[in-house]
């Protein structure tokens, strides 16, 4: 039997009273929990010993990453597409962050307004759209069209990754409601709780109901509260064409559907937009050396990011939320740090790094001479 570092806030999780939900979340008794070299197990009361679906490998390599990355709060979570089994679940800081909706969604909720727009008709992949300004914030004067030729046009299809705050705004503002959005955040776990077999807290969502709070909301400017299984479980459901598929981390049960967020043509575009991410994006320069090359040789990755300054204290959060292989996705990964205005890494840096771990040496192309990584 391999030593190995119990999860103290895991362990608090899952022995602490469940809310009502529908099949009831199970209290698991995590002080005699035992690590292999390949399973992890826990006491349940009146059952016995019972496998956990955490994978001791990942599990060891994620606090390895999350140490390294030294954020004063952060966490990785990350699940296996097919069955929605929780492999890794590992939290930095005063609290279980993979459980605590402590973030601002940031601009990862922009895959709500996204899904929301798409599922409405009112774009397409290829729907051109021009913008100036709204980089930092969503004023009124930002939702009037520019009375000259604006700067900067793109499809709408290139907007995700590329993470245009005043895109989004206007769409919402003028083409949804704030009922709307609320109503494909809870499906995808932004708004309410995410489909689990533990006891976990529920996300906050507020938007307000005027064309500019909506405009803000959509774009990701501080409308509320998520933890990263918020985000995780929204990639784990376009990784899965749509279909929510619970999460879980008590070994004992198969693949359960909890229905659908979507259609699989929605979730079938979403791809490609979140695969614009990581190939032109926001993460273009992390998930390529050097060179130029890209990093993964044979993996596309699918994702989105998410920067947001404030609070108090202050915080510097960034997230990366996505899945891989873009094209037939095996694992889905979450990442939330929180720091101070010079860190370390960013999220999609670590969310790298593990995915790296993941998919092992013949996915990666050669680090030599890739120069410094961009910060």
């Amino acid at each position: 039997m391999r030593s190995f570092r119990i999860i103290p806030a895991l362990a608090a999780l899952l022995t602490a009273s469940p809310a009502s939900a529908a099949p009831r979340p199970r209290s698991v008794d995590l002080r005699h929990l035992t690590w292999s070299d390949q399973t992890a197990s826990a006491v349940i009361p009146e059952r016995g010993s019972l496998r956990l679906t955490l994978d001791p490998r990942l599990q060891h390599r994620a606090e390895q990453l999350l140490a390294a990355a030294a954020p004063h709060e952060g966490a990785i979570v990350v699940a296996d597409v097919r069955t929605g089994r929780i492999l890794v679940w590992a939290s930095r800081g005063s609290a279980d962050f993979v459980a605590t909706p402590f973030a601002p969604s940031a601009s990862v909720f922009k895959v709500v307004t996204a899904t929301t727009l798409l599922e409405k008709g009112k774009v397409t992949f290829e729907t051109r759209r021009c913008w100036e300004g709204g980089e930092h914030s969503i004023e009124p004067r930002d939702l009037v069209d520019h009375p000259g030729p604006e700067t900067q046009c793109a499809p709408f299809g290139h907007a995700l990754g590329r993470s245009i705050n005043l895109v989004f705004a206007r769409l919402a503002s003028r083409e949804l409601s704030a009922a709307d959005l609320r109503a494909q955040a809870a499906l995808l776990g932004f708004a309410g709780e995410v489909p689990i077999d533990v006891p976990v807290r529920a996300a906050e969502l507020h938007i307000q109901d005027d064309p500019l709070g909506v405009a803000r909301g959509a774009a990701g400017f501080w409308n509320g509260r998520v933890s990263p299984l918020g985000p995780l479980f929204a990639m784990h459901t376009i990784a899965n064409g749509g279909e929510r598929v619970r999460l879980t981390v008590l070994d004992e049960s198969a693949r359960v559907s909890d229905g659908r967020a979507m259609t699989e043509a929605t979730a079938r575009t979403l791809r490609r937009m979140l695969e614009v991410t990581t190939r032109s994006g926001t993460s273009a320069a992390v998930f390529r050396d050097g060179a130029g090359a890209r990093v993964f040789r044979s993996t596309s990755v699918a994702g989105k990011t998410g920067t947001l300054v404030g609070g108090t204290p202050m915080r510097m959060y960034s997230w990366f939320a996505g899945f891989a292989p873009a094209s037939r996705p095996e694992i889905a990964v979450s990442v939330m740090l929180a720091n101070d205005l010079k860190w370390r890494e960013k999220a999609n840096e670590v969310a790298r790094d593990f995915l790296e771990a993941y998919f092992g040496p013949t996915a990666v192309a050669s680090r030599s001479g890739t120069g410094q990584r961009r910060r």
